[in-house]
């Protein structure tokens, strides 16, 4: 086997097991090297320190509970093997510039520090250049999903509802002769589990700009503001994949920040292939994903995709 497999295989074992004791010994154990030659194997292909990123994937995921969930500060670090509040705290600072508390307080969400997984065995997403656009108030009608979910079944419970709805939607108008709508609207939202502090509550609401009498339709207002859009091209499979890539790697390094009131907004274009008949049919999809944002330098802003 060699180094590239080697070392991937290892990141997705220590992806799998960030809550536990992960010393480099721990982990030299697994992969049958001696310490010393398993770090220099990690830096050589990685180009990362073992140690660095193992902690800079833990703060990530603490980041995340911080703000997706209502779990205690002292129980969040004691998850991530921070061995006290205060240790966590001085960590946690040193990567996001800010204490625990004032992350999780914020109404803007600063994504700076956040770290994602090394993934040496996929194609790495180019993400295109994202737009900045004036997007205005306007009216749409839809139906809302809502599932309780913890962080690591997000991608997969939105891809669930995003997969049903297209499945029954593509079915019902296949089956009343209606014409798909050129652009279909989805609005997700994630709040913190009044029930569960270890749990989100994701709304999921397809949308359409007009009213088709669809069963359970409501009228949806989205506030509009400014939105920062990335177009994705490619297989519905790859999706969840591009969304954390847009929300780990280029978040993080275009110095903007989250809006947390709105909506993330994607906008699913038709492209008129007569060959779908259900979902399982949608071999390529185009759509735009809009995150609401907050710019604190100078952009271009463009008034419309």
């Amino acid at each position: 086997m060699n180094q590239v497999s080697i070392i991937s295989d290892l990141i997705v074992w220590i992806e799998k097991n960030l809550e536990q004791p992960l010393s480099i010994d721990h982990v030299a154990q697994k992969s049958g090297y001696s310490k010393w030659h398993l770090q220099r194997m990690f830096k050589e292909v990685t180009g990362q320190v073992l140690g660095t990123y193992i902690r800079h994937r833990r703060l990530t995921y603490a980041a995340l509970a911080l703000r997706m969930t209502s779990k205690p500060i002292l129980d969040i670090a004691m998850q991530y093997r921070f061995d006290s509040q205060q240790t966590f705290t001085r960590s946690f600072k040193k990567q996001f510039n800010e204490t625990p508390a004032s992350y999780r307080r914020g109404d803007i969400w600063d994504p700076t520090g956040l770290t994602p997984a090394i993934e040496l065995n996929k194609n790495r997403f180019s993400l295109p250049e994202p737009k900045f656009v004036n997007m205005p108030q306007k009216t749409f009608w839809g139906i809302t999903f809502k599932n309780n979910c913890n962080l690591s079944q997000l991608l997969d419970e939105e891809n669930k509802l995003r997969s049903q709805f297209f499945h029954n939607y593509i079915s019902r108008c296949g089956n009343t002769c209606e014409n798909l709508p050129d652009k279909i609207y989805a609005f997700s939202r994630i709040l913190k589990s009044k029930d569960n502090a270890n749990e989100q509550e994701l709304f999921y609401t397809i949308a359409l700009d007009q009213n088709n009498n669809l069963e359970h339709i409501e009228q949806i207002v989205n506030e509009g503001g400014l939105y920062l859009c990335f177009r994705y091209i490619g297989s519905p499979d790859e999706f969840g994949d591009f969304i954390s890539q847009v929300h780990l790697a280029a978040m993080p390094v275009l110095k903007v920040r989250l809006r947390c009131s709105s909506c993330v907004i994607e906008i699913h274009h038709n492209l008129r292939d007569d060959s779908v008949e259900s979902f399982k049919d949608i071999k390529h999809m185009e759509c735009d994903y809009c995150v609401p944002v907050v710019a604190d330098s100078d952009v271009n802003i463009q008034s419309s995709l």
